[in-house]
């Protein structure tokens, strides 16, 4: 490959990397900001949950037809979470089409790591 085609392809990589971790960020923050606004505005319908919320619940609670804050927030804070993930899965596919297969095998490492960490907390009980 020449040097042109592989720049161009490096810095993809680097700008689909940098859009995942600001799209996250960002949408994160406009979910939380509008939990928080709708909380203030509207103070009787912040309901605090006794629990975390399941995924599904989370998504159930978020579309139903009354808007609760709370789960806006714990949304976005899901999707902060999520955001590094999403950013090593897009280091995988774009080292990969760099052919760089030393990252790829290291982003897959890191990758396997984080997935074995979240199933790992998911069967632990207190």
């Amino acid at each position: 490959m020449s040097n042109s085609i592989l720049n161009n392809i490096q810095h993809n990589t680097e700008y689909l990397t940098s859009r995942v971790l600001r799209l996250g960020v960002w949408i994160s923050a406009a979910l939380m900001i509008f939990g928080l606004i709708i909380a203030a505005i509207y103070p009787s319908s912040v309901i605090p949950l006794l629990t975390n919320p399941s995924i599904d619940n989370l998504a159930e609670r978020m579309f139903s037809v009354k808007f609760d804050p709370v789960t806006l927030m714990f949304a976005g804070l899901l999707i902060l979470m999520f955001t590094p993930i999403l950013r090593v899965i897009t280091a995988v596919f774009g080292f990969a089409v760099e052919r760089d297969w030393r990252f790829v095998f290291v982003s897959s490492v890191v990758l396997l790591l984080l997935a074995g960490e979240i199933v790992y907390s998911m069967l632990i009980k207190n």
